[in-house]
């Protein structure tokens, strides 16, 4: 009798299993919140647009939106440049950490600051809301059920995904020409500094964390060190993305460059910063790059970013790769 009971158990499972890989549906999209590019998709080359959210659940807007409750900090950077402050109804809270954000001091204290909590986010009563593949899985399904018109937001791994992130929000903020300007800007920055590095040898370099993180490829860090000039150690023994390293691991790449965030408790004060802290580390007392003292911190608001300000990482690193070269950045702030 129990042998039957746990063959018809399993039989259910297997149905059960079968039935979740062949038809995944809206149900078992929100009950996914790890899979990737879970992006909107927006039909209609004018008003009224179409957005097609990946679970199955379309949102029609009528006219370009003026209620905008932006609840990242990438589309808080992103909209900021794209459209009139007045729109936006809230923007994250993170928006104003001086470690994080490229916009300190440019959107009113008026406009709401949010954390992803679904009540006050409602009570707002937006007729848009902007969202990334990391928001909360839970927030997002409250907020599908509301009938809010929802935006989600791309992969965030190359600046080709940053710009199509930017098309995005353009085209349903009716903000296209600005998105160009921001985009030819950022391709000609890129542009200049490939010109400057050129026949310039390829350091090897390790992004590193204290904390024991670092990126692979097929990420954004990957990308900003390949387009600043260098080599990114971390590929070679990492998958693809940000993922725990090993002290043991990092010592074996053996880097040129060390580049590490700068955080607030990186500034001068009575701790060491993160860079004394590593060139005074014994284990790592013949890396090529605690042996020239090239450890060098960017700020993470440029290094971390998933927006058009992510140019100015890349220009950073390519810098401290080749101190001789000046950048679109240097030239601007002349």
């Amino acid at each position: 009798m129990n042998n039957r009971k746990l063959f018809f158990f399993t039989l259910i499972l297997i149905i059960f299993i079968i039935f979740i890989n062949f038809n995944k549906g809206p149900l078992f999209l929100l009950l996914e919140p790890s899979k990737k590019n879970l992006s909107t998709e927006i039909s209609g080359q004018a008003f009224p647009k179409t957005l097609h959210d990946p679970t199955g659940i379309e949102f029609v807007i009528d006219n370009p939106p003026q209620r905008i409750l932006s609840a990242t900090l990438a589309t808080d950077h992103m909209l900021a440049g794209l459209i009139d402050p007045k729109r936006l109804v809230a923007v994250s809270s993170y928006v104003d950490y001086p470690n994080m954000s490229n916009v300190i001091g440019l959107y009113d204290s008026n406009i709401a600051r949010t954390q992803g909590e679904i009540e006050s986010m409602l009570a707002l009563q937006p007729d848009l809301v902007f969202i990334a593949s990391y928001s909360n899985p839970e927030t997002v399904r409250y907020l599908l059920r509301s009938e809010i018109a929802v935006v989600r937001l791309g992969a965030l791994n190359s600046f080709a995904d940053i710009f199509n992130n930017i098309n995005m929000i353009a085209q349903v903020t009716d903000s296209k020409e600005r998105a160009q300007v921001i985009i030819t800007n950022i391709k000609k920055r890129l542009h200049n500094i490939q010109k400057a590095i050129q026949g310039k040898p390829k350091l090897r370099v390790l992004y590193y964390n204290l904390d024991g993180y670092s990126t692979g490829a097929h990420s954004l860090m990957d990308e900003t060190i390949r387009l600043a000039g260098g080599i990114n150690v971390a590929a070679e023994i990492l998958p693809d993305g940000e993922n725990k390293i090993s002290v043991e691991q990092a010592i074996s790449l053996q880097p040129d460059v060390i580049i590490i965030n700068q955080s607030e408790l990186d500034q001068p004060s009575e701790n060491a910063s993160a860079i004394d802290i590593l060139l005074n580390k014994k284990a790592w007392a013949n890396v090529p790059a605690i042996k020239k003292k090239q450890v060098y911190a960017i700020p993470a608001k440029w290094l971390r970013s998933v927006s058009q300000h992510r140019i100015h990482g890349v220009e950073a690193v390519a810098k401290y790769l080749h101190p001789e070269i000046k950048t679109d950045n240097e030239a601007l702030n002349e």
